[in-house]
């Protein structure tokens, strides 16, 4: 069953996104918690490490610096490892549909971990400018170290693209080439991407 803070985060306006977001992370108990609201940009952003022992199960994960962990989905016992390796927070982007295959009720189990957990579903068809400004807002907030997980790198890697170019006006295409060297085939959401960034630096302009 999803709670009715996942059902908020999916379908309310980007204001309330963000303040969704801010009240979650909030509630979570962790010794000396970073925010990374005001960090300048640090180039291990874009020089990811590839770890096997962070999520030993899933056999590769990449970590880029120390607050922030890309991955495909975990099995299930991943998520302890994970915890054990210091991970505070934990992002799902799957669609509600791509769930039902996991063998396991990943909310209950990661909250039941006592690590903060929020289901951001994302999907290319869907997404958009609230949706883009409610991640960047979540990723900003979030309880560090973060792992942000979905089907594969894809998607999280066009997540990452918007990211790094909304808090630090790095091009797509750099994040881009570094995901190509490492294997990811294509930034899902990457013609959004380009767009949002462009009318994002036009205001600033104008």
């Amino acid at each position: 069953m999803k709670s009715d803070l996942n059902r908020t985060f999916e379908h309310l306006p980007a204001a309330a996104l963000a303040i969704g977001a801010a009240i979650l992370i909030n509630g979570c108990c962790a010794a000396a918690p970073s925010k990374g609201e005001s960090a300048p940009f640090n180039e291990a952003l874009l020089t990811p490490v590839e770890s096997e022992a962070l999520v030993p199960l899933r056999g590769k994960c990449f970590e880029l610096g120390k607050e922030y962990i890309l991955t495909g989905q975990l099995p299930q016992p991943d998520f302890q490892f994970a915890k054990d390796n210091g991970v505070k927070t934990i992002v799902n982007v799957r669609m509600d549909r791509e769930l039902g295959g996991l063998g396991f009720e990943m909310e209950p189990h990661i909250k039941g971990l006592e690590l903060t957990f929020v289901h951001f579903p994302v999907g290319p068809d869907t997404f958009d400018g609230a949706r883009a400004e409610a991640f960047i807002e979540l990723l900003t907030k979030a309880e560090k170290p973060v792992l942000i997980n979905g089907s594969n790198g894809n998607r999280i890697w066009g997540l990452w693209s918007l990211y790094l170019g909304a808090r630090w006006n790095i091009p797509v295409d750099r994040t881009k080439e570094i995901a190509t060297a490492n294997g990811i085939k294509k930034l899902v959401i990457e013609d959004f991407v380009r767009g949002y960034l462009e009318k994002k630096s036009s205001k600033k302009g104008s």
